[in-house]
């Protein structure tokens, strides 16, 4: 048997201990040290977090306010576009710048409609919460070749931009013709509608006409028949008869 020394002994304790103590180290204490310093970085976040929710807490009442008064925007914005407009809306349209500006139109044609833009529109659920849905924003145009005057034309430049659905001049070419004064040309008239995000398309009010007109041509001219007079027969007389006799 090999014999040990108590001074070998006491170096062995003394070199146990100290591994022990190293092994706490590493094994506890240093995992304690980055748990410690870790929990004090959650610490840190969360305290900031916290005081920007605090800051966010005291904007309450004022971020409410600015959200409904953008859904007022946003739903009175939405409330100047039609979701469809359709050839007889156009037609009418035309109809109403004759009638309440007095121009005069040889002719109009309609484009097709093109979609402008993707955009987002408030939809109303069930419980009355608006979300945002995605809509398709439209232009269709109407080409006209007018007649009118410088008046004219400046009303209709007022009537155009004050229209709803909303409603805008694209393009404008006219000349000045001296001797009827008038301006004669072309316009082109857009108007813009979002498809999908309201009620369902109400047609344009057309007013009543009247149609079946007897003589629509005028080349046909009813006459009476022609009288026909007829004399009723001579009845012969008594003396007429005795002249016979005696003849």
């Amino acid at each position: 048997m090999m014999n040990i020394s108590k001074r070998d002994t006491k170096l062995l304790l003394i070199l146990f201990g100290i591994v022990i103590l190293i092994l706490c180290y590493f094994l506890v204490y240093d995992s304690y040290t980055r748990m410690s310093y870790e929990l004090m970085d959650d610490i840190e976040d969360a305290e900031y977090e916290l005081s920007q929710l605090l800051i966010l807490q005291s904007g309450v009442s004022d971020y409410n306010e600015s959200i409904a008064l953008s859904e007022a925007f946003i739903l009175e914005t939405q409330s100047e576009y039609r979701t469809e407009i359709r050839a007889e809306d156009l037609i009418m349209y035309v109809v109403e710048l004759q009638q309440n500006i007095g121009i005069e139109t040889s002719g109009i044609s309609f484009n097709q409609p093109v979609n402008m833009m993707t955009v987002q529109a408030l939809v109303q659920n069930e419980r009355g919460d608006y979300r945002f849905e995605n809509r398709n924003a439209y232009r269709i145009g109407i080409n006209m070749n007018v007649s009118l005057t410088y008046q004219q034309l400046k009303e209709l430049v007022d009537y155009v931009y004050n229209e709803t659905p909303k409603t805008s001049l694209h393009s404008v070419s006219l000349s000045y013709n001296s001797s009827t004064g008038l301006l004669h040309g072309s316009l082109v008239i857009n108007k813009h509608f979002i498809s999908g995000y309201d009620e369902d398309y109400v047609a344009a009010q057309i007013p009543d006409m009247s149609i079946g007109l007897p003589n629509p041509f005028g080349i046909v001219t009813a006459t009476q028949p022609p009288v026909i007079v007829t004399e009723p027969p001579v009845e012969p007389n008594e003396s007429d008869n005795e002249n016979d006799e005696t003849v």
